[in-house]
C-alpha cells in the first residue's frame, strides 16, 4: 500500500508551500510588458508566459532582434525543514523558419551565488513552420536543490530565443517565438533537510 501525498515524509505538507512570481526583466520580456503566471495547487508547479517573447532575423527584422532573452524570479516559501530543486519543465511556442535557418532555446533554472549548471538548449532547423514543444527532465544527480541554510527563497529562470540565417539568405523573416498563448511550465521536487 502506499502512503498518500499528505503523509509523504520527503515533500511539505498541502497549503504549507506558496509560489508568487516577483519580477520578470530582459530584452524579451521588458517590465510593464505582459506575462501570465498560475501555479498548480496540488504540485506546485507554475507556468509563466511572456506576451511577447520572440527572436527574428532576416526579412523586416532589425540587426539585433535575432535574440532574446527572459528572467523570470519566483519566490517559492515553504517549511524550512523542507527544500526544492527543478526536476521538469515544459516549453512551447512556434517557429517559422527557411531552409538554412536555426531557430533555439536554451533554458537554466538557478539559485542565488550557483552557476546555471541545468541549462538546456534545444534546435529547430529550417525548413520548420510549426508550433513546437520540448520537454526537460534532469534526474537525481542532476538536480541542484537550494541550501538549506539559505533564506533568500528566490528561484532565477533564464529563458533565451535566438535566431540564425545560416545559408538561407534571409529573405524572409524567419522567428522563433512564445507568446501568450504558449509558455514554460516548471516542475519541482522535494526533499527534507539534513
Amino acid at each position: 500500500a502506499s502512503a498518500s501525498a499528505s503523509a509523504d515524509p520527503t515533500a511539505p505538507p498541502p497549503g504549507s508551500v506558496t509560489v508568487t512570481m516577483q519580477d520578470y526583466a530582459g530584452s524579451g520580456c521588458l517590465r510593464g510588458t505582459t506575462m501570465g503566471f498560475s501555479v498548480d495547487p496540488a504540485t506546485h508547479a507554475f507556468t509563466f508566459k511572456p506576451g511577447a517573447f520572440r527572436a527574428q532575423a532576416g526579412g523586416t527584422a532589425q540587426p539585433t532582434d535575432f535574440y532574446r532573452s527572459c528572467q523570470v524570479v519566483v519566490q517559492i516559501s515553504s517549511p524550512p525543514e523542507f527544500t526544492y530543486a527543478v526536476s521538469a519543465a515544459d516549453h512551447s511556442g512556434f517557429a517559422e523558419l527557411e531552409p538554412g535557418a536555426t531557430g533555439s532555446l536554451t533554458f537554466g533554472p538557478r539559485f542565488i551565488g550557483q552557476a546555471e549548471n541545468q541549462s538546456v538548449t534545444h534546435r529547430l532547423t529550417g525548413p520548420y513552420s510549426d508550433g513546437w514543444l520540448y520537454t526537460d527532465i534532469w534526474d537525481v544527480s542532476q538536480q541542484r536543490f537550494k541550501r538549506c541554510d539559505e533564506d533568500a527563497p528566490f528561484l532565477y529562470l533564464h529563458l533565451r530565443l535566438r535566431v540564425d540565417l545560416g545559408a538561407s539568405g534571409g529573405a524572409m523573416t524567419n522567428v522563433m517565438e512564445m507568446n501568450s498563448a504558449e509558455g514554460t511550465t516548471v516542475r519541482l521536487t522535494w526533499k527534507r533537510c539534513p
